[in-house]
């Protein structure tokens, strides 16, 4: 093993005395991942829910729209690809530090948006932040959780990216009722910063942490074994490419991501300008399919984690649940056939309730496949693939929607996630091994 990584597999043992200690400590850190993912997302959100104002202001078709957002997910995509590798190299303290200073003033700059190219360059800057984080935030959870139990963890590091987007419809047209969109941009932006204080106190390494108990530390040292044969050293991207596995993850998240930008990018909008729906009634009413989001990224964590302690394997865990919780989202298609804005906001939470079940255990894979000191790397592969995908399904989605073929539009959406689960159930899922070295034929 590596000096880098010396201490975090079999040493779990205190470096400092304290002279008091918190029994979960783990639980505080994912409740900082939990804020962190919450401003994440209603940063991300805010430009949906004013795009209206926005593209009156400045002349926008849905296909210079649909322009803005790919240059978001560009960013995404590439941030995501260089973002995993960063976490595993600066470390998850650093990383976090980066990531959300850097999204934070990028929000902010939105403010200053005069037009078509500024507004994408300011979202390119905020896809490069807000990408990054999420592969901290799951190593985090890598480092702090037993397998059994990481699926419930990102359940609620990603519960907080739908409690944002629930609390997006209304904070956001409050504040730009009150002083308009730009000051709005500002003050949403600002808040990232206040997340960098409770970081700074509650997150240490595992093994550097003077307040866990010795009841945790135990916990902690179990969490940290690393199965015979698997690698010791930080893993490569070369390294991971060479599994089955890690391809599937890779197929999956590519067709599974771009379903969740069309919900979260373009439904304000659609609501608005195709079926009717004011400001105030998308502030009213459109946090509700978001609480059952909410709802579904829970259940969908506590759930697979409640099998695997039943005594049932990962793999049977993470599939069963992707399986049922996808065979919800072909009721999305009836959306636009709805008359009744009440039938509309249910249809919307039901779907959105399977979504989240299929994303918590997918992405929870990366760490049932990575050892924790590689687990960004790998995350930031399969976000990588699906962002790449997420940016050539909303040029898709731009261009039917100039067109108002909706129809169409649901009938992606509500598909392709049932694809993706489909495709995981051909995934061994397990933590990668080391290949087997070539037998020394010499002599023989």
């Amino acid at each position: 093993m590596s000096p880098r990584n010396a201490g975090t597999m079999s040493e779990i043992r205190p470096v400092e005395s304290a002279h008091w200690q918190f029994d979960n400590v783990r639980w505080l850190i994912v409740g900082v991942l939990f804020c962190g993912s919450l401003v994440n997302y209603l940063d991300r959100v805010a430009l949906s829910i004013v795009v209206p104002q926005i593209r009156g202001e400045f002349g926008l078709s849905n296909s210079d729209y649909a322009l803005i957002l790919n240059a978001f997910m560009a960013a995404y995509a590439l941030s995501y690809g260089f973002g995993g590798k960063l976490a595993d190299w600066l470390g998850t303290r650093a990383s976090f530090y980066v990531t959300v200073g850097w999204w934070s003033v990028a929000a902010c700059l939105h403010s200053l948006s005069r037009g078509l190219v500024s507004l994408a360059a300011f979202r390119f800057m905020l896809g490069l932040g807000e990408a990054g984080y999420f592969p901290s935030g799951i190593r985090a959870i890598s480092e702090w959780f037993h397998p059994r139990d990481r699926s419930k963890a990102v359940g609620i590091l990603l519960a907080g990216m739908s409690v944002g987007a629930l609390l997006g419809p209304p904070v956001v047209a409050a504040l730009t009722l009150k002083f308009g969109w730009r000051v709005m941009f500002l003050l949403t932006g600002a808040l990232g910063f206040s997340l960098l204080l409770p970081w700074s106190l509650f997150y240490r390494r595992p093994e550097r942490h003077p307040w866990v108990t010795p009841g945790e530390r135990e916990y902690l040292k179990e969490a940290a074994a690393v199965p015979e044969g698997a690698y010791e050293r930080r893993m490569m991207v070369r390294d991971f490419l060479r599994y089955r596995a890690v391809w599937t993850v890779i197929a999956a998240r590519l067709i599974l991501d771009s379903s969740n930008y069309f919900f979260l990018f373009w439904i304000p909008d659609y609501l608005i300008r195709q079926r009717g729906f004011s400001l105030a009634m998308i502030g009213g009413m459109l946090w509700i399919p978001y609480v059952a989001s909410d709802v579904g990224l829970i259940t969908g964590g506590w759930t697979s984690s409640y099998l695997m302690r039943r005594g049932f394997p990962v793999g049977f865990a993470r599939k069963s649940c992707m399986v049922g919780f996808a065979s919800l989202l072909p009721l999305v298609v009836l959306v636009n056939w709805s008359t009744s804005p009440t039938w509309i906001i249910a249809l919307l939470s039901i779907v959105l309730f399977g979504f989240a079940g299929i994303a918590v255990n997918i992405q929870t894979v990366a760490t049932d496949l990575a050892p924790s000191h590689s687990v960004g790397t790998l995350y930031g592969i399969a976000g990588f693939s699906g962002s790449v995908g997420a940016v050539f399904l909303q040029t898709v989605i731009g261009y039917l929607a100039d067109r108002g073929r909706y129809g169409l539009i649901f009938g992606m959406v509500g598909f392709l996630p049932f694809v993706s689960a489909l495709i995981m159930l051909t995934a061994p899922i397990g933590t990668l091994r080391r290949p087997e070295p070539a037998p020394d034929l010499e002599g023989t």
